[in-house]
């Protein structure tokens, strides 16, 4: 990272295929190659991003942006944590230009569109600095078939379900992730209420439990039939959500509903949106603040919003120990 008041080198990563991208790569490659302290790498696809960071390390990029969706913030995140290819920590910055931006509207520059990136371009090392601030990076090992991922939000059970159908049904017709996710939800909770209150495992449905064990930092195995599971590190989820309540003690937040989910309707604004003393039944909800988390599953599970799956006779394991700075210009 340069001194005060000096440019920083900016390595930015676009990927072409990510939703806001596909109709305003030309203003951006315009805006980025006319910057004599920006170094822009287009992906052809998601495994160059090992080589263009080993690259920027290399020609001593101080502030690493990626331009594009969770799974592409996800993959470099990966690459960064994983393999560690700068000596020092670069700077990060992220650029809203997928479908879904979670990670982005917690962690990301404020203003959307051309704007964000203007003002990044146009700031000195000292005022990247003033603008940054820090999250825990998750960690997750025993994903078939990869290596450890890092990222900053892990779903299960009926997540996945979610972002499936969400993609599948919602997506296509272009309504913008936060009103995608609302629309899908109402959908599927609307069916399920339709159905009294009655899940199952047919095509379609998210609303049925998967058996989950559970063991948080030394304490004994829990085992909950899940409705859900998430962790994350980001302050705040999509629709500015908090659905954690569990303290403090640790930098992972962890949350689980049971199916079936008693009271999920009624209690809705306080499991999303409430204090820390949230008052619902605990063999039904449950939320801590752990340092590591193991669980015993079999379902497919997301990590920023790439799915993947368990392997087989592996507990997922979820840490945080790792810290990133972000530029939140």
């Amino acid at each position: 990272m340069s001194a005060g008041g000096e440019m920083p080198r900016i390595g930015v990563i676009t990927n072409p295929g990510s939703q806001r991208n596909k109709a305003g790569l030309g203003e951006l490659r315009e805006l980025l190659d006319g910057a004599s302290n920006v170094e822009h790498a287009i992906l052809d696809k998601i495994t160059d991003i090992p080589e263009i960071l080993r690259g920027f390390a290399r020609r001593e990029v101080g502030v690493v942006a990626v331009a594009g969706g969770d799974g592409t913030v996800q993959a470099a995140l990966t690459e960064l944590y994983g393999q560690r290819p700068f000596e020092s920590d670069p700077l990060l910055v992220v650029v809203p230009r997928g479908m879904t931006n979670m990670i982005a509207a917690d962690v990301g520059l404020k203003r959307r569109g051309l704007k964000g990136l203007q003002r990044l371009l146009a700031a000195d090392a000292e005022t990247l600095a003033r603008a940054c601030l820090t999250r825990r990076i998750l960690r997750l090992e025993n994903a078939l078939n990869h290596q450890p991922q890092y990222g900053m939000f892990f779903g299960g059970a009926g997540i996945t379900r979610a972002i499936e159908a969400c993609r599948s049904k919602v997506h296509p017709y272009n309504i913008k992730s936060d009103s995608a996710a609302a629309v899908t939800l109402a959908g599927l909770l609307g069916g399920w209420l339709l159905r009294g209150g009655k899940g199952g495992r047919k095509e379609g449905s998210i609303f049925y439990g998967d058996r989950i064990a559970m063991t948080f930092d030394e304490a004994p195995r829990e085992t909950l039939e899940s409705l859900l599971v998430l962790a994350t590190t980001l302050d705040k989820l999509i629709l500015g959500s908090r659905p954690f309540w569990g303290g403090d003690a640790g930098h992972l937040r962890f949350t689980a509903i049971a199916y079936p989910p008693k009271g999920i309707l009624r209690y809705a604004l306080r499991i999303l949106y409430g204090g820390p003393e949230r008052k619902l039944a605990p063999e039904t909800y449950l939320s801590r603040s752990v340092r590591r988390v193991a669980l015993a599953m079999d379902c497919p599970f997301t990590l920023d919003g790439e799915i993947f799956e368990p392997t087989p006779g592996k507990e997922i394991v979820l840490t945080a120990a790792d810290e990133a700075r972000f530029v939140r210009l």
